[in-house]
């Protein structure tokens, strides 16, 4: 069952939805985060004699019996007492007012989201732009019109609206990527030998390392070796003194962990975890 609904003004960010995302591994303090645009929005909007609140009275679910501030909300939402029903009630309630009385409601279930809309950002999606200077400027602000149409499209009567609502803007924005994703090899002296159908279906290179240690591939600590030495340039021999072992005894145990990362892409490929990300971010 699909809820319809009239289409509300998209809420405004300082007149754009472009914005750069500031990398994990990454500092880039010259240009303005638009989620961290929004959050100030949101801040404003949960301020004041008027704040956006939503009644707990009303919603039930062992909230609080009064007028509950979206910030305040947010917080009891991350909360890990807080069940999926409960939020389930309230994101309802939340989209709903969203797709009857437009931007301000909007940018109060962007506001709440922004946890994860940021991890989904830094985690999933953040190397999927690979033109040179613009970080992730472009596909995060695909990434918040995507979430945006989502508040107007999702179903409300299944479970975990919010963890759908993230997965189905991520998908959007990996759809409009994929043709142009450039595959970072780890090694290329093997992977340059793989088909690219074998790679993750979201052809990022941190994407891959991640499913391949939730599936047992590799280890925490190998993934983060090839990271480190092949995306984010630290020298081999600076990250063995680090880990206190020898260049020769890093460099083996890099080789063996990509030699396992090609034999799972020759094979069926590693599974595309979205729910486990989703999962994960905290809504």
């Amino acid at each position: 069952m699909r809820t319809t609904s009239t289409r509300p003004t998209a809420p405004s960010t300082a007149g754009t939805v472009e914005y750069a995302e500031r990398p994990a591994r990454q500092e880039d303090a010259e240009t303005t985060h638009v989620l961290d645009v929004a959050e100030t929005t949101f801040a404003l909007l949960t301020r004041g004699p008027a704040p956006l609140s939503v009644d707990g009275a009303v919603l039930g679910c062992g909230l609080p019996a009064r007028k509950i501030p979206l910030d305040e909300l947010r917080a009891i939402l991350l909360h890990p007492a807080t069940g999926h029903h409960t939020r389930d009630i309230v994101w309802k309630e939340l989209i709903e007012r969203a797709r009857r009385k437009g931007s301000s409601w909007v940018m109060g279930c962007v506001g709440i989201a922004l946890p994860g809309l940021k991890a989904v950002v830094r985690d999933r999606l953040r190397r999927l732009d690979n033109q040179p200077g613009t970080g992730t400027c472009d596909v995060a602000g695909e990434f918040l019109t995507a979430f945006y149409d989502a508040l107007l499209t999702i179903d409300l009567e299944r479970p975990k609206i919010a963890v759908r609502l993230l997965a189905q803007s991520a998908k959007v924005v990996e759809r409009q990527y994929r043709p142009r994703a450039r595959v970072v090899p780890v090694d290329p002296s093997t992977l340059a030998r793989v088909a690219p159908c074998s790679s993750p279906s979201n052809g990022t290179v941190d994407e891959l390392l991640e499913a391949a240690v939730r599936q047992d591939v590799i280890s925490r600590v190998d993934a983060e070796i090839i990271a480190a030495t092949r995306l984010d340039g630290v020298a081999p021999a600076e990250l063995a003194e680090r880990l206190g072992t020898s260049y020769d005894a890093l460099m083996k145990r890099r080789r063996r962990a990509e030699m396992r990362l090609v034999e799972a892409m020759r094979g069926n490929g590693l599974r595309d975890d979205l729910g486990y990300l989703m999962s994960k971010t905290g809504v």
